[in-house]
């Protein structure tokens, strides 16, 4: 039931960044980009905006530039983070990365335009939300998106591989690199909701703990998942070297702090009620996935 959901908000969110590439002015990188959004991944960030928009029982209609903004800039990290100056890999989702099949140079523009579109989307004039609400959710996504986000966390996870670095300095790279920009779709939904500062700043919390589940889950995957199932190569974060709480306390040690995290994050949701039942079961999915 779960999978058939996020498949369902998947498509929801391929049907409307597809829609809104082909209004596009045609230009050379809409291929790249198009191959580098479009193509695989479950979207699970999307399924996180539309269970949090249940809660304040927001129409889909007014969630999808939000979905469709958030999978650019997470396929324009993608897109990134696997160069060569990176983390220099070959395979995502199954297919060839980006700049394998059309080249560096390219697959560094695509992902670039893909990061300027998210904010395109937010502030279009067709989507009717309050322009006040468009020009928050544009800070919000701006301030997760770049050094203080995922920027900032990419360059820690590169920086700290090879090396012996603490618990708390581990969370607080995977918080920047993977859990800003889940507080964000979890935020997103209060900024359009108009919810009061406290309620969302309880979102943005929320948000990160689910991208630091979302992250852990990612580092188990690479032990314990395989290509066919993850459609990218596995156990690479040990021969590269990178910091992650395996790593440094070891694989049970590390699933049993995530399941107290999913825990946490499940006692939270269980208070909204039935409203929060599609996102209780992402949450649930998200820890159980590819295993």
């Amino acid at each position: 039931m779960i999978k058939a959901l996020i498949e369902n908000n998947a498509k929801k969110t391929d049907i409307f960044l597809k829609k809104y590439l082909n209004k596009q002015t045609y230009s050379e990188l809409i291929p790249s980009m198009k191959y580098g959004s479009l193509t695989g991944g479950k979207k699970i960030r999307s399924s996180i905006i539309m269970g949090v928009g249940k809660l304040f029982n927001i129409e889909t209609s007014k969630l999808l530039n939000v979905c469709g903004a958030v999978e650019c800039i997470h396929s324009y990290s993608l897109i990134h983070d696997d160069l060569p100056c990176m983390d220099n890999d070959k395979i995502r989702r199954g297919k060839l990365t980006t700049h394998i099949k059309f080249g560096e140079s390219t697959a560094i523009l695509a992902g670039n335009s893909l990061l300027t579109l998210a904010f395109e989307m937010i502030m279009d004039k067709d989507y009717k939300i309050e322009n006040e609400a468009k020009t928050e959710l544009v800070k919000a996504l701006a301030i997760c998106s770049g050094h203080t986000g995922i920027a900032g966390g990419q360059y820690l996870d590169l920086n700290f591989e090879k090396k012996k670095k603490r618990f708390l300095d581990i969370i607080n790279m995977q918080r920047k690199k993977t859990g800003k920009l889940f507080n964000f779709c979890c935020l997103s939904a209060g900024i359009i909701a108009r919810k009061n500062k406290l309620i969302k700043k309880e979102l943005s919390i929320l948000g990160e703990e689910i991208g630091l589940l979302f992250q852990l889950a990612d580092d188990f995957i690479d032990v314990e998942g395989s290509l066919k199932l993850t459609g990218k190569p596995i156990k690479k974060d040990k021969k590269k070297g990178k910091s992650t709480l395996i790593s440094l306390i070891g694989y049970n040690k590390a699933f049993n702090f995530a399941n107290k995290l999913k825990k946490n994050i499940l006692r939270k949701l269980k208070k909204h009620g039935k409203k929060a039942e599609d996102l209780i079961n992402t949450v649930e999915f998200i820890l159980g996935r590819n295993f």
